[in-house]
This record gives C-alpha cells, structure tokens and sequence, in this order.
C-alpha cells in the first residue's frame, strides 16, 4: 500500500488492546505501511524500524479497503485514512478481534508461547506434534502453542475433510491419517486464506456451510452431531468421520 498514514478514526476501542485512541493516531500519523507478516491468527504490519502494528481478526475480523467516496462498513471499527482520502477499515462485527502496537515480532510470538506458523511446518513436524501428544486430535489441533494458527470452525472443517472423529485419540492415529490429516489441514486453510475467509464464498461441500443445529452432512445427508471437545464445541458427521480406537503403523 505504502501510503501516508494521515489519521486513524477509531470507532470503537473495545478492539484496541493496550493502546488507547488517542496513542494508536499519534504513533501511526505521516508514517506507511511498508510491509506484512503472518504468523498463525495474527497479522503483523510493519509502520516503522520498531513499530508493528498487530491485527487479530477473531472469527468475523477483516480489512476493507474503499476509496473516499465509498461508504465505510457499518461495523468498521477502527478506520486507516490515507493522503489522497482512500480509507483501510478494519471490519469486525463480533468485536472478537484485536489491533495493537508492538516493537518486536519474535519478543511477542515468545511472550505468547505462539508455536510455529502451521503452514509453515513439513509433514515430519506435523507428525511429531500430533502424534506424540496425548488428547483428542482437535484439542492438539487448537492449542496454538503446539501450531498456530487453526481456528475452531476451522479445524472441524479439517477433520471432517480428513474424515477424521475430533475426539480422536491423537496417539492412536496411524501415519497414514496423519499424512491425510496434514494435508486437508494445508487444503482448508490456503482456501480460508484465498478466499479472505469469506463464508459467504466458500463452496457448499464443506461442513462450514452446513455447520449448526438441523444441519446436515454434505456427503452423506445424515444429521450432524455436535459435542463438547477441549472446551469448544464441535460438530461433525458420525457417519462419515469414524472414531480410530487402535492405531495402525503403516507398513515399511
């Protein structure tokens, strides 16, 4: 983008996160944003040598960007204006989502305990992550100290892609299924992240679609269930997703 930064318009500062309006206006005015950096849930936006801006989107968090003469989202809640009045909103309608300054990327991921970037890691590190873990696979999936980056929602479209149960026993699963299990992990999330994590977009056969009370599996029709696993609800198709009780090593 790399355009002066010439106010920041904050709506609501329920998002803002140990900065207050005032503070974040001042420190971002007549700087630019230079560049980006994922890591996991979070977006870091660099603005000067020692100054990140760090973006949280939670589960309805985005960025908008419109000219001046276009009319700002209704739950934009922090709003970028730039020299020549184009205008970047940070849209969030659940207000889950998180924006703060930060000096340091690497400072913050150790402060946090983060685990690495889950798109960033080979089959060979997924494998020892889940598989010398003990728990059901969907609560190793969600602890972002272990892999950052999968959400709820998402990690109950991974399993139901790996046709895997969440409540699997995650030392019970054979390498074969960690192999499928890594891979719809990579599928779903590039997507999520092509797509902008749009719901509205992504394709009818996924379980997100169908996902909640009354809705059923896109494969086989049946009724989804839902249950509480690692303190989140998930929902899933018994049918289709079968629970490994016995792990199976694959031959050599």
């Amino acid at each position: 983008m790399h355009q002066r930064i010439t106010n920041v318009d904050v709506r609501d500062a329920y998002v803002l996160k140990r900065v207050y309006p005032r503070e974040l206006a001042r420190r971002l005015k007549g700087r630019r944003f230079e560049n980006s950096h994922r890591h996991g849930k979070h977006l870091f936006v660099r603005a000067a040598n020692k100054l990140w801006l760090r973006l949280h989107f939670g589960m309805t968090g985005s960025l908008e960007y419109f000219d001046h003469d276009e009319v700002a989202p209704k739950t934009a809640r922090v709003i970028f204006r730039f020299a020549g009045n184009c205008r970047l909103a940070f849209d969030d309608q659940r207000k889950f989502g998180e924006i703060e300054l930060i000096k340091n990327i690497d400072e913050f991921l150790q402060t946090r305990g983060l685990g690495p970037d889950v798109l960033e890691i080979s089959l060979s590190q997924f494998k020892a992550i889940v598989g010398k873990h003990r728990g059901a696979v969907k609560a190793i999936l969600l602890n972002q100290k272990l892999m950052a980056g999968i959400g709820n929602l998402y990690a109950d479209e991974i399993l139901f892609r790996a046709r895997m149960h969440p409540a699997t026993e995650a030392a019970r699963v054979s390498d074969k299924d960690l192999m499928r299990l890594f891979r719809a992990t990579r599928y779903v999330l590039e997507k999520a992240i092509a797509l902008k994590t749009d719901f509205n977009r992504l394709p009818k056969s996924w379980l997100l679609t169908h996902r909640g009370k009354r809705g059923r599996c896109p494969r086989c029709s049946r009724a989804l269930k839902s249950a509480t696993i690692g303190g989140r609800t998930s929902w899933f198709c018994a049918h289709c997703q079968k629970r490994v009780h016995s792990k199976v090593t694959s031959a050599t």
